[in-house]
């Protein structure tokens, strides 16, 4: 299959190279063209995706900022072939579809199916790219009035790369869920460690430490605009965690240990209940899609 992919670093950079690697051709494009050229040079892309080969990919894949995702559709999308896939990376997805969908009707022959692959790292860059990246990973896909077969054909694509399954759900659907399980996580992480005594803490860390600060360590730009734009839901998640905190706060002040231990505890069990349900449940979800 012939891919091209507009955005080369720690998440398209990956996608080209596991792609590649599997015997994909691959047409890259970066709007730093010292990506573009390093791409080249390490073999992650076999050729610049320019305005006259465009035409001849058969899958074309957005790894961009959530700004510029409007403006690559804009772009691309008048230049590829009837029958051409499309997707895009971003982790927000309301205005993403919301574009596919307005594309959907102006080209009815391209079929346009939003992706996010639940898998990254603390850093960001093609330097850090890997073919490995998505091995074992989830992937989150939304139909843009897809047909089954265009979904088949992204799915068996990327399970070749190593993704362990597709989930399918809705744009909404996922905003409110990722609100939760991703953005809310590096809100907390960098709220964390912007307390003063992370000044001092040298000598004194273990694994908890770790495990809350590691997604501290981020691309502020790409997640300014990633938690702006789903700044509803992300609030909301905010407004719960918040009066969790306060309830935890509460407990201290009145030195009050049943009331704390039950806080404690109850933590432990959802926790308990999440990890004994998950292997299931994901399987379940992999296997029928989720509908909400």
């Amino acid at each position: 299959m012939k891919i091209g992919i507009i955005g080369l670093g720690l998440i398209g950079g990956s996608m080209a190279k596991a792609l590649k690697s599997k015997g994909h051709k691959i047409f890259g494009v970066d709007k730093d063209d010292v990506v573009l050229q390093k791409a080249l040079l390490i073999g992650a892309i076999d050729e610049e995706l320019t305005n006259a080969n465009v035409k001849e990919i058969d899958y074309l894949i957005i790894s961009v900022y959530p700004d510029g995702v409007a403006q690559c559709l804009d772009e691309y999308v008048p230049l590829l072939k009837d029958g051409a896939i499309v997707s895009d990376l971003c982790g927000i997805k309301r205005i993403v579809v919301k574009k596919m969908a307005e594309l959907k009707k102006l080209y009815p022959s391209l079929q346009f199916v939003a992706l996010h692959p639940m898998a990254g790292k603390e850093f960001s860059g093609i330097k850090y790219s890997s073919a490995l990246l998505y091995e074992g990973a989830s992937l989150l896909a939304i139909s843009v009035d897809a047909p089954l077969e265009a979904l088949a054909k992204v799915k068996n694509v990327m399970l070749e790369i190593g993704f362990k399954g597709m989930v399918i759900t809705s744009a909404e659907q996922h905003d409110r869920i990722i609100s939760y399980t991703s953005q809310l996580a590096h809100i907390v992480s960098s709220a964390y460690v912007q307390n003063k005594t992370a000044n001092e803490i040298f000598g004194f860390t273990a694994g908890s430490f770790k495990d809350m600060t590691r997604v501290a360590r981020l691309n502020a730009g790409m997640w300014t605009e990633l938690l702006l734009d789903n700044r509803d839901f992300l609030s909301a998640e905010l407004d719960d965690l918040i009066r969790n905190l306060s309830e935890f706060k509460k407990c201290l002040d009145e030195n009050d240990k049943d009331a704390l231990f039950k806080k404690l505890n109850r933590g432990n069990e959802i926790k308990c209940e999440i990890e004994s349900e998950a292997k299931q449940k994901t399987k379940e979800r992999f296997e029928n899609g989720y509908n909400g």
